[in-house]
């Protein structure tokens, strides 16, 4: 009798897909309730797990593919979380089938906060990275950012866990989609700082990640997310990576210097040539010897830019010179009696200051010249 209520179970889901693929929203909510209802009553139903692996729950993730069925879903839960580790007919596990479903995805926050150690189970180590393949298939999928960070607070082990080829910040900056900005910020806020100059298989960080984004896209998440990362992580900016069959070699730069006709883009390549300035004649460095391997110096807007960015470094390196000559003359000064050499301390910091204060306001200058010329490129990217 048991046996039998709970094949009908199972044939009624499966039937509402396969034989009333037009059904009503009445019946999906009819079928929704009678499961609920018999599943209260003999809680024993959820515990059945059939010679090929097959359960309530594994066929209600199959066949109620509406959120509407959430409810029920949780309930089949609840009466034997152990099912979520079963492995069903179709040779994936329950678990697995919830992560990677468009709709039943947003209930991995829930799982993590209620059955923490269905994903510690030793079954499902990557379970994670497949709810961040929902994530950047959003829009096709309901999962978003808010459902990440749920799952994140819920389980923070996930923060640590490593794919085989990468780490999660470069995952989430791979899809197709464009990342955004604030989920990886707080994402890597919560990472080992040591995450953010961590290579994937292919020798790329995720400045070249989000700069492969940005040229893509050509898109605000992008743009801001490369500037988090050359600020947080400055030597990304320097480091090259392996790109095709391994032998190519590409600095960050590289993968934004034909795409300077807009705005976007051209803001970080300031910033990248900031940081690093003698990547302006640093060639992509190839077995093959391609006169498309060029180096940035040969792009006009880098061209443009670059005497603003060669002045504007002299300025802050003379600054910083004036103001450790400053330091070191106030030292001798505190151990002296010598009014002259006061004296003269005096009116050297003066002029030091006065210089100072100068080059701060052609700084300010250069940098608005800078930006000017960035907001010439293309507005399209906006």
């Amino acid at each position: 009798m048991l046996r039998q209520q709970f094949n009908n179970l199972g044939k009624a889901m499966e039937d509402i897909v396969t034989v009333d693929p037009d059904r009503e929203e009445g019946t999906y909510e009819a079928l929704n309730q009678r499961i609920h209802q018999e599943v209260t009553e003999k809680p024993i139903l959820a515990r059945i797990i059939t010679e090929t692996g097959a359960s309530l729950l594994s066929a209600a993730c199959c066949y109620l593919n509406l959120n509407t069925s959430h409810h029920v879903i949780k309930s089949l839960i609840r009466a034997y979380p152990s099912a979520l580790l079963v492995v069903p007919p179709d040779g994936s596990m329950t678990i697995y089938m919830i992560a990677c479903h468009p709709e039943h995805c947003v209930l991995m926050p829930w799982i993590a906060a209620n059955y923490t150690w269905i994903l510690d189970h030793k079954r499902c180590p990557q379970v994670m990275f497949v709810l961040l393949d929902m994530y950047v298939q959003r829009q096709r999928t309901s999962c978003t950012a808010t459902t990440l960070k749920q799952f994140f607070e819920a389980y923070p082990h996930a923060l640590t866990q490593q794919h085989p080829d990468c780490n999660i910040l470069h995952f989430v900056l791979k899809g197709d989609q464009e990342c955004d900005a604030d989920l990886f910020k707080w994402i890597a806020e919560r990472c080992p700082s040591s995450t953010l100059l961590e290579t994937d298989s292919n020798g790329r960080t995720l400045l070249h990640h989000a700069c492969q984004s940005l040229s893509k896209h050509k898109g605000g998440n992008s743009n801001e997310i490369c500037k988090y990362l050359i600020v947080k992580c400055p030597a990304s900016v320097r480091s090259a990576s392996m790109r095709g069959i391994g032998t190519t070699y590409w600095l960050p730069i590289h993968l934004l210097q034909g795409w300077c006709g807009h705005r976007l883009v051209r803001e970080v390549v300031v910033c990248l040539l900031r940081d690093y300035p003698e990547s302006i004649d640093v060639r992509i460095t190839s077995l093959i010897d391609d006169e498309r391997m060029k180096s940035p110096s040969n792009f006009p807007f880098i061209q443009t830019i670059k005497p603003y960015l060669n002045e504007e470094k002299a300025l802050k390196e003379t600054a910083v010179s004036l103001e450790d000559s400053k330091s070191s003359m106030i030292e001798a000064v505190t151990v002296t009696k010598n009014k002259l050499t006061r004296s003269a301390f005096t009116v050297y910091d003066s002029w030091a200051q006065s210089f100072i204060n100068t080059t701060e306001d052609k700084l300010r200058l250069i940098s608005t010249q800078l930006q000017d010329m960035c907001n010439k490129g293309l507005e399209s990217d906006e």
